[in-house]
């Protein structure tokens, strides 16, 4: 191997994959909506605009297909609906229904105690300065998986 820090970036690797593991919640069994159909939502919701899907995919980092596939999920289920553009009839935007709203409510507690518990556990400040680093990693990591996508 030429990388002489291999084991250490194995080590690395690996707690990394418990830290996400830990902090994010898996979807309990027997609910109607995946941890990803909520993480859609959740970026609809909290958008101060319009949120159409190729913006999804760049703020979310997962494929178009990904992407098409939640947006056809929650609209069957009535979370989501498309509104159609006026400019540009093959394109659209995103929102929120009123169920779609209440569902977020529900599981909101539920995927965000890891983050309250870190928090609690930590201190605000510390909280502040992990995210800040993992927000520089993902930007880091976005630019060369951007062409993926």
């Amino acid at each position: 191997m030429k990388d002489n820090n291999w084991k250490q970036i194995v080590q690395m690797h690996g707690t990394l994959r418990l830290f996400c593991n830990l902090a994010i919640r898996k979807t309990p069994k027997g609910e109607a909506l995946s941890a990803q159909e909520i993480d859609l939502m959740y970026h609809v919701a909290l958008s101060k605009e319009a949120v159409t899907p190729g913006m999804l995919t760049s703020t979310m980092g997962i494929s178009k297909t990904m992407i098409s596939r939640l947006i056809d999920g929650l609209t069957q289920k009535g979370m989501i609906l498309k509104k159609k553009s006026t400019t540009d009839k093959r394109s659209y935007s995103i929102v929120v229904t009123q169920k779609g709203k209440k569902e977020i409510d529900n599981a909101y507690q539920y995927y965000m105690e890891p983050i309250y518990r870190l928090q609690k556990e930590m201190g605000k400040e510390d909280l502040e300065t992990l995210f800040s680093t993992i927000e520089q990693a993902n930007e880091i990591l976005h630019k060369s998986t951007l062409s993926t996508f």
